[in-house]
């Protein structure tokens, strides 16, 4: 018998053999772990798209619930515009980070710990930090263990006011000792696109200390010291429901992107492992009757 190398040709034919049916079974198991992971992300485009519509119509109907109430109080009043305090050089601002606590959302949790970042810079010492969502957690307890206060995670879904109004007040609480809030969230601008943004906020008494001065509504004592603290209240809470409904929408939108094109890679990465199955089962076929 013709010996090569060692190996007779009956024994080099049944290695080949070998490894051709290996190499078959390696892509059948990754073609088949590969469609179950297409029709994961299909699902979860779909219940993304579905939460998306609803967070879409409860920013619509919410957006201006009593956000410019009191701004415009502001606006109008010129005498208490003359005679509010002014701001210090070097405010102590409290920042939040609206955030999410489940991930696949594409980019906006990145974005806003991008821009909380350039806010701070390199000097630290005027800022408090507080996050809404694990994922802000994640980002900034390691980097910022200095200023960084608090984190409210699991926060309830969808986005009601009432929810907003006990944030709101836990973030006033934290506020104390600050000069000014300043809230950094996603604003929706439609289904593919989303944008970071940032409002800031006065503190609760920074605001006391300005609407001594209002002349538009004449109230007098109990009602004034029960109204403007009420004033404060929806302040406060209608600014942090409008941006964690904007960002609602924006993480349901975002990962309603991620899983398409997660299942477009994986019906693409499905094609070459189709083609290279065939490739492999031909040329075992193939050494099969040449032998």
């Amino acid at each position: 018998m013709f010996i090569t190398g060692g190996f007779t040709a009956k024994r080099l034919w049944q290695h080949n053999q070998r490894n051709f049916s290996g190499k078959i079974k390696i892509v059948k198991q990754r073609l088949k772990s590969v469609k179950t992971i297409q029709k994961i992300t299909k699902s979860m485009k779909m219940v993304a798209s579905s939460k998306m519509n609803a967070d879409i119509k409860r920013l619509e109907q919410g957006k201006n619930f009593g956000r410019n109430s009191v701004e415009t109080i502001f606006k109008s009043d010129l005498y208490m515009q003359r005679k509010m305090p002014g701001e210090t050089d070097h405010p102590h601002q409290l920042l939040v980070a609206i955030t999410s606590d489940k991930g696949l959302c594409g980019s906006i949790n990145s974005g806003i710990a991008r821009q909380v970042r350039d806010y701070i810079g390199k000097d630290q010492s005027r800022y408090s930090l507080v996050c809404l969502g694990e994922k802000g957690n994640n980002a900034f307890r390691r980097p910022y263990p200095n200023i960084f206060k608090e984190a409210m995670t699991d926060l309830l879904y969808p986005i009601n006011y009432s929810l907003s109004l006990a944030v709101a007040d836990r973030v006033n609480k934290l506020a104390e000792g600050c000069d000014s809030i300043v809230l950094f969230y996603n604003e929706f601008v439609n289904a593919v696109t989303f944008r970071p943004q940032r409002v800031e906020l006065m503190t609760r008494k920074r605001f006391m200390e300005c609407m001594k001065f209002q002349r538009l509504y004449e109230m007098e004592k109990p009602d004034a010291t029960t109204t403007v603290p009420a004033l404060y209240e929806l302040y406060l809470s209608s600014n942090m429901y409008y941006c964690q409904l904007q960002n609602a929408a924006c993480e349901q939108s975002s990962r309603m992107v991620a899983m398409d094109n997660a299942s477009k890679n994986a019906s693409e990465m499905a094609d070459k492992l189709n083609l290279e199955f065939t490739k492999a089962r031909q040329q075992a076929i193939n050494m099969e009757l040449c032998e």
